[in-house]
């Protein structure tokens, strides 16, 4: 059930945003290589980064197939390197709610530069701009202060603890004023 198709094209200050191909996963290989963080967004074991970044690209390309909304890429506009992901997921049954997250990853190599902010923001004003609902949340592993610090840049507040996919979580959210109603 297509939920929403994005409105490309979408930039940001030095990013600019598209769908993920498979000619991004060796790109993505960079994401699994020396990364400490894996386990922040649910990768326990390691396939090694080849299988990993196979795995991540075919996920995110099924659920922009599946439902319209995911990970896009992210490429500097500078350099036309992919740099991380960013999108609005849909999750169901968070806490006993359907809502919208707003996710993001970037490869470590530009962390510390303020991509993950520019894009959660960005993303964030898009899923404003579009109407999609009335509040917008991220979901965010109690140990990773990186993504917490990037989601109150956000405007979001954080709320419950609880289990996610076998990790504990905090749930950031937003409560937003309903600007426009796209129909998909």
């Amino acid at each position: 059930m297509i939920i929403h198709e994005y409105q490309l094209p979408i930039t940001s200050e030095r990013l600019y945003y598209r769908p993920i191909t498979k000619e991004d996963t060796k790109s993505w290989e960079a994401f699994f290589i020396d990364n400490p963080d894996l386990h922040f967004v649910g990768v326990k074991g390691s396939n090694g980064p080849q299988e990993e970044a196979v795995i991540w690209t075919e996920r995110q390309m099924k659920r922009i197939a599946d439902t319209g909304l995911g990970m896009l890429a992210a490429v500097e506009k500078s350099t036309d390197t992919l740099i991380g992901n960013v999108g609005v997921i849909f999750r169901e049954n968070i806490m006993g709610e359907d809502l919208f997250e707003i996710g993001y990853s970037v490869i470590p190599s530009r962390w510390k530069m303020g991509y993950a902010s520019e894009m959660a923001i960005r993303f964030r004003e898009y899923f404003e701009d579009q109407g999609l609902d009335e509040r917008v949340i991220s979901i965010i592993h109690i140990d990773n202060i990186g993504s917490q610090k990037v989601a109150e840049k956000n405007g979001m507040t954080r709320g419950k603890q609880f289990d996610f996919l076998g990790s504990p979580c905090y749930c950031y959210r937003k409560e937003l004023v309903k600007r426009k109603s796209h129909s998909s």
